[in-house]
């Protein structure tokens, strides 16, 4: 079984705005509630592109290029990102896409059943249960 190589980059642009095989650039969610508004949507299995660079680069404070504004509104959104990992929510991913560039997605899990609907759903086997 071979292995399909992902498209090649294009070279005339900087690996942080090059074009994914994947997501299109316009899909990487900016802001935390725009990651809020997506998972909130999205079924299970969903990638939501949440960041392209180097994560940990554009976070430090010093050594990042972004703007101070962006860099708080980045660690906001990776924190955001990072919690619903933890809470079980969703997986934390990372495509590389270029030297030095990475594509940090937050991929949806199945979300659990209430305990209303999961007694809902176990009565009628219950039910058949007795009946026998």
């Amino acid at each position: 079984m071979s292995r399909k190589d992902p498209a090649p980059m294009r070279t005339d642009r900087p690996a942080s705005t090059a074009v994914l095989p994947f997501a299109a650039r316009a899909d990487v969610v900016s802001t935390e509630n725009e990651l809020h508004d997506r998972f909130a949507a999205a079924l299970p299995g969903t990638a939501i592109v949440y960041h392209i660079g180097m994560l940990a680069r554009d976070r430090d404070r010093l050594a990042t290029t972004l703007t101070p504004e962006r860099r708080e509104e980045l660690n906001a959104l990776a924190s955001r990102a990072w919690r619903l990992a933890a809470a079980g929510w969703a997986d934390l991913l990372q495509r590389r896409v270029g030297d030095a560039c990475f594509a940090y997605l937050l991929v949806v899990r199945r979300r659990p059943l209430s305990a209303r609907s999961a007694r809902a759903l176990a009565a009628p086997s219950l039910r058949l249960a007795e009946a026998a």
